[in-house]
């Protein structure tokens, strides 16, 4: 027997020598497109299908070495893969990064046939080796970048050498990534910097911008005593400074008495270089531009007026990026723009009418003008402002007909911001006014009288009749007096009377009426507001409801009333009585389970009065509708149920 297992395993050895052979034949070969593809969507997927290619030794190096093979057809895809999962392989050293340098100055050196190199595949090789960089430096010294900042330094040391523009753009954009993670890395060659924004004139001077803005932003932040006029340090060889080798840029240079480090002329002059430059921004330049340029100067002191004379003009913009802008100066600089809030808000208001315009953007420019006047209405910054004139621009916010659904939801907030506008006048002047304005404002959604009960017109209505009647009220006020106030306003009267109307000629629309009121009820605050409402439908829907089957749709309004003990008994009792003999006198043949069903309800309606009211109000009335139910009515299992009640 030893000699039988003996021979099985030399079997069995001879049988697995070729595959390993195979495999070790195959880690040697690169890798075919098919291959990578495959290996690729492994990774991606994780799990056992990644650890089956552990076996390949030096992947790194195929993968870099496939990038290199002029008719790899994957090269975008391979680089992405490595940005993606080159730090989970365990030869990801210092030997690789500097053979990934290596192989990012090939290829940008390489002239550009668009076939086998393209622009997008040096952009991309740019930005992915940069990410690699940025990602994994925590693992290694610093000065690991070096290579990689020197590198794309020389890259950007051309200026306005057109048929690299896009490559001297993207390596911009790669040094500002960089400068982004480690401030100050560019401190010391801030001249160079300036000198090259200065000197280039093709379209990506904005690349040039807001790298040297970057750059003088940190400056200041980190307050770093540096001057940026200085060009004695080369731009190349680049070394790292000493304060990020030594310790952190903020620690090493921030004095215990608060004092700035930093040159402040010079700082000046380049601030006032930099407001020269906006013109040559893109949008979206410009949002990241002022991004920087606040921070620059509020720590300078400039005069906020600068900055207004320089780009409040954009206000009147048509792209929301601009405005943005405006708006961020605002935020920024709240008392250098005393008196144009007005002038904001119009413009803002013309933005959303504009139906050219794609949605979100209309959308963007009213929650803009809500935000702002609650800002106004905060009172920020150091004296409060008076509120916006929204009862000037009153008409300016009533919805059109074919504004989209969502469009109209936002201008009748605005509409009942503008109504609490008018009940600061007087009450001779606000009265037909504050009445005029809901009326008018609800036409607009008014589709909601035929639509079905869950449509989205329909929650968009009663949404508007919750704003204007709790208008400006907080939810967390405790003061009585506010609700009071509201009880006894006329937008408070007129509401009741149009939902009442509505139940009356709608009952469908009963149980969104209900669960209008349930809001009511379910905040501490306005809770009255809604046992209000109840009262007037007890005292004025009950008595002229139409006795017919659709009355069904009605006991949840009964079911509120029922458990309301601030309301009497007496008129639901009184209708669910009559209720009870028209379903007697209807029941036929046909009737089906129509019986069975709303007596019921019925009962039901009867439980909730017995838990909330004490029997005294309810004896009489409810002992005659239980024993009426007892005696006549035709469903079996409803006259047992009305027994065990009575």
């Amino acid at each position: 027997m030893p000699g039988t297992a003996y021979n099985f395993s030399v079997s069995r050895l001879k049988k697995i020598d070729p595959i390993l052979k195979t495999q070790h034949t195959m880690s040697q070969k690169p890798l075919s497109p098919q291959d990578w593809e495959s290996l690729i969507e492994d990774f991606q997927h994780g799990g056992s299908r990644r650890y089956k290619w552990s076996s390949i030794p030096s992947l790194l190096d195929l993968a870099l070495s496939s990038i290199l093979k002029k008719d790899f057809p994957l090269k975008i895809h391979l680089i992405i893969f490595l940005e993606e999962f080159s730090d989970n392989f365990l030869d990801f050293d210092e030997h690789f990064l500097e053979r990934l340098i290596d192989t990012l100055k090939i290829i940008i050196q390489s002239p550009t046939d668009n076939l086998h190199i393209t622009l997008s595949l040096k952009d991309q090789m740019l930005v992915s080796t940069t990410s690699i960089f940025i990602s994994s430096t925590h693992q290694f010294n610093i000065i690991i970048i070096e290579s990689l900042v020197e590198f794309l330094l020389i890259l950007i040391n051309r200026p306005n050498h057109g048929p690299d523009r896009q490559t001297r753009g993207v390596a911009c954009e790669c040094l500002r990534e960089l400068e982004r993670s480690y401030p100050c890395l560019l401190s010391d060659i801030a001249g160079h910097l300036w000198s090259l924004c200065q000197n280039e004139r093709t379209h990506v001077t904005q690349s040039y911008m807001l790298l040297f803005t970057w750059v003088i932003h940190n400056i200041v932040v980190h307050n770093v005593n540096v001057s940026i006029l200085n060009t004695s340090v080369p731009l190349v060889p680049f070394n790292v400074p000493q304060s990020l080798l030594l310790s952190d840029v903020c620690s090493s240079n921030s004095n215990s008495n608060g004092t700035n480090n930093y040159n402040y002329k010079e700082l000046r002059r380049a601030m006032a270089f930099l407001l020269e430059s906006p013109q040559i921004l893109t949008a979206c330049g410009m949002v990241e531009f002022m991004a920087m340029i606040i921070p620059i100067a509020v720590a300078l002191e400039l005069q906020a007026s600068l900055l207004k004379v320089q780009f409040f003009g954009m206000v009147y913009s048509h792209d929301p990026m601009l405005f943005h802008v405006v708006l961020k100066l605002y935020l920024s600089f709240f008392d250098a723009f005393d008196g144009q809030e007005g002038e904001i808000a119009r413009r803002l208001m013309l933005i959303s009418k504009e139906a050219q315009s794609f949605l979100v953007f209309r959308l963007l420019a009213l929650h803009w003008l809500l935000g702002l006047n609650q800002l106004v209405l905060s009172g920020k910054g150091d004296k409060k402002k008076k509120p916006m004139a929204f009862d000037l621009m009153g008409l300016s916010f009533y919805p059109n007909v074919f504004d989209p659904l969502a469009l109209k939801a936002l201008k009748l907030d605005l509409l009942a911001l503008c109504m609490e506008s008018l009940k600061s006048k007087s009450d001779s002047e606000m009265g037909d006014s504050v009445e005029k304005v809901f009326e008018d404002g609800i036409v607009s959604v008014s589709a909601y009288k035929w639509l079905p009960p869950r449509s989205t017109e329909t929650a968009v209505a009663f949404r508007a009749f919750h704003k204007f009647l709790i208008g400006g009220s907080s939810h967390f006020d405790t003061d009585p007096s506010t609700t009071t106030t509201i009880m006894e306003s006329t937008i408070f009267h007129s509401l009741q009377g149009m939902l009442l109307d509505m139940m009356l000629e709608c009952q469908k629309l009963v149980p969104v009426i209900v669960a209008f009121v349930d809001r009511l009820l379910g905040c501490q605050k306005h809770c009255w507001l809604g046992e209000r409402l109840l009262q007037t439908f007890d005292e004025n829907f009950l008595p002229k409801v139409v006795m017919d089957y659709k009355l069904a749709s009605c006991f949840p309004l009964f079911d509120r009333i029922a458990e309301n003990d601030t309301i009497p008994p007496s008129r639901l009792l009184e209708l669910l009585i009559k209720f009870m003999v028209f379903l007697v006198e209807k029941h036929g043949p046909d009737t089906g389970l129509k019986s069975w069903s709303k007596g019921s309800k019925v009962l039901g309606v009867c439980r909730t009065m017995l838990m909330h009211h004490h029997s005294s109000r309810l004896f009489l009335r409810l002992s005659r509708l239980l024993a009426f139910t007892c005696l006549y009515f035709p469903d079996l299992e409803v006259r047992d149920n009305a027994r065990y009640d009575y």
